[in-house]
């Protein structure tokens, strides 16, 4: 019983490492949204270029 109530020797580090893993994920949702909005705006750009040529080839048929 006795050795319930102590608290791991290891905590500080475990506290440590657990800090650790909240800031890298923090940076890694960051980056995550950084990448989602790059490629909606690569998405949006190709498809306002497919338009384009859509609209230029119609023009050239008629």
């Amino acid at each position: 019983m006795t050795q319930e109530n102590k608290t791991c020797p290891h905590k500080p580090v475990h506290d440590i490492q657990w800090s650790t893993l909240r800031e890298d994920l923090s940076e890694l949702k960051t980056r995550v949204q950084r990448l989602e909005t790059t490629l909606a705006r690569g998405v949006t750009l190709l498809v306002a270029n497919l338009v384009g040529v859509v609209v230029t080839l119609l023009r050239q048929l008629m």
